[in-house]
């Protein structure tokens, strides 16, 4: 079993960077809703147009702190399957591959490139331990051949 030690700090500095994005989405969302009600309320102020763009910037403030509380919890998740070596590596890689992908068209760039390259180094090493496991195999079975 390959040591996983950068993939899992990579993981845990990406994860920690989504919780961080949690706590700024999240009262920033409370902000806007609590802004558009408050104003609203004051004998409608507000015309239609910017009632369809506040509604739009919760909207994607919203989507930013579902995908954000996403990342974190897989995130954490994955950082540890992978420093236990559990056998469902390679699955775990691919949603880290996927959940960076989302963070990068979304709220977190660096939090994204670092889910990725993680996920990719993680592929790459599972790949890699399976030749050389396949290898080692062969090798037993020459020395089987010639003892």
């Amino acid at each position: 079993m390959n040591n996983r030690k950068p993939e899992f700090v990579m993981t845990i500095i990406g994860a920690s960077l989504a919780a961080l994005g949690i706590l700024i989405t999240g009262p920033l969302l409370i902000l806007i809703l609590f802004a558009a009600t408050a104003s609203s309320m004051d004998h409608m102020m507000m015309t239609s147009d910017d009632i369809i763009g506040i509604t739009f910037g919760a909207g994607f403030i919203g989507l930013s702190l579902v995908l954000a509380i996403a990342a974190c919890v897989f995130g954490f998740i994955a950082a540890f399957k992978m420093k236990n070596g559990t056998p469902a590596i390679k699955g775990w890689s691919i949603a880290l591959i996927v959940i960076g992908a989302l963070c990068i068209f979304s709220y977190g760039w660096i939090t994204g490139i670092l889910f990725l390259i993680s996920g990719i180094m993680s592929l790459v090493k599972t790949s890699n331990e399976k030749i050389i496991l396949n290898l080692f195999d062969g090798i037993q079975e020459t020395k089987a051949l010639f003892l």
